[in-house]
């Protein structure tokens, strides 16, 4: 059986219910921890949209389509199915709740971001 996340109204930049955050934190996890997603954004050249979620108030945004390259299109649509979203309604919730919870994610005394050698961004 299904469990249905309510999600706040995403109009205007209002968040996610904490629910669907802490849906979004143990997908992060299980899909390869905050360090990895770092590592994988910085790969496909989304360096500085993972360092202005981690270090900045104003977070670079993250398109559909970026969403789908870093996780995978079945993924994305697994982890709606398992929500009671559609795969739609889950990427936009998830391009908005992204950036909060990798920030979360990256405590203080941890170096999320590893940048050339020598150099820790954390």
């Amino acid at each position: 059986m299904q469990r249905s996340i309510r999600m706040a109204n995403p109009f205007w930049g209002q968040s996610a219910s904490e629910e669907f955050l802490l849906a979004v934190v143990d997908f992060v996890q299980r899909h390869g921890t905050a360090r990895g997603l770092v590592m994988r954004m910085e790969q496909m050249g989304l360096g500085s949209v993972a360092r202005s979620w981690i270090y900045s108030n104003v977070h670079e945004p993250i398109f559909s389509e970026q969403l789908h390259a870093l996780f995978g299109t079945g993924v994305l649509r697994a982890f709606a199915a398992k929500l009671n979203l559609s795969p739609r309604d889950l990427v936009r919730n998830l391009s908005q709740s992204l950036p909060r919870v990798l920030n979360r994610l990256s405590a203080p005394d941890q170096s999320v971001y590893s940048g050339p050698v020598g150099h820790s961004y954390r």
